[in-house]
């Protein structure tokens, strides 16, 4: 290849030249007025993605921080919870363990009020045999008296009998 062979590949043909030229000349106030525009949108473009992104940020920060906080009252909660849970476990447990003593020392009581009613019971039963047997005694005491008086009443009508007869036959 020679120079002028390599100038011609390298130069562009004088058609395209003429053809810019006329393109600028018909177009050119539009393109450039297109490339403004569209430099234009493309700056407003990017603020608006700039400041979508901030704001993005802020909320995600925002999010992020209030995630953070529920995360963190959360634990707390499941901590008091547990706490809790291990308080009125425990709380259970002394309350079963006193319920299960209530129960003993109300069966002990039981077993000891039964024996003691059955005791006085028993105590209550020999006690009325023995006065419904010092009654009959005195009963059968009252009753022996009673004839005996009764004895004594034949004996006092024979005696009364015996006056009377005397005093009658003294006046006859």
């Amino acid at each position: 290849m020679t120079t002028t062979e390599a100038e011609l590949e390298f130069t562009p043909p004088v058609q395209d030249k003429n053809l810019d030229m006329v393109r600028n000349i018909l177009f050119g106030e539009q393109a450039r007025e297109n490339e403004k525009r569209l430099a234009n949108l493309e700056r407003f473009v990017k603020v608006w993605t700039n400041s979508v992104r901030d704001e993005m940020r802020k909320n995600m920060d925002s999010i992020n921080h209030e995630i953070h906080m529920l995360q963190d009252l959360l634990d707390q909660e499941a901590k008091a919870r547990m706490g809790d849970g291990a308080t009125f476990r425990k709380h259970f447990e002394q309350n079963s363990k006193g319920i299960e003593n209530l129960q003993r020392q109300l069966q002990t009581c039981d077993t000891d009020l039964s024996q003691r009613i059955e005791q006085e019971s028993k105590l209550l039963s020999q006690v009325m045999d023995e006065q419904r047997q010092e009654l009959l005694n005195q009963i059968k005491q009252a009753a022996e008296q009673l004839r005996q008086d009764k004895t004594d009443r034949k004996m006092l009508a024979s005696l009364l009998a015996n006056v009377s007869h005397q005093l009658a036959g003294d006046k006859v």
